[in-house]
């Protein structure tokens, strides 16, 4: 994979960041932009400057802002409501990223759940 994304406050985790750097793709973090801790408005700005996808488990707020703001890069969004039928780990979430390349599926512009 050779994505570019931005995993903003909620979606950080060091073990992704980590799988995904292996599976070849750029990932950058609020400690990397400085901005940890910012409003969901800064990293979603942040992201869409910089050129990056944004890894987000904030869904309902970025679904909002992508609706505002529909021109950016794009956002993949991976809803955690402690439902282990839907619920993804680090490797899932991977994993659906990796299946979303390999189908060729468009992310310029576009709000995708991982986790439908």
């Amino acid at each position: 994979m050779n994505l570019r994304i931005y995993l903003d406050d909620c979606a950080y985790d060091k073990a992704l960041a980590r799988l995904l750097r292996q599976a070849g793709c750029e990932v950058v973090t609020p400690f990397d932009a400085e901005i940890v801790g910012h409003a969901d408005a800064t990293h979603f700005a942040y992201a869409a400057h910089q050129g990056l996808i944004l890894l987000t488990k904030n869904p309902r707020d970025f679904a909002e802002l992508h609706t505002r703001l529909p021109e950016h890069p794009g956002i993949l969004a991976v809803d955690q409501d402690n439902n282990a039928t839907k619920d993804m780990n680090v490797s899932d979430i991977v994993e659906a990223i990796r299946n979303l390349v390999e189908a060729r599926v468009p992310i310029t512009n576009q709000f995708i759940p991982l986790n439908v």
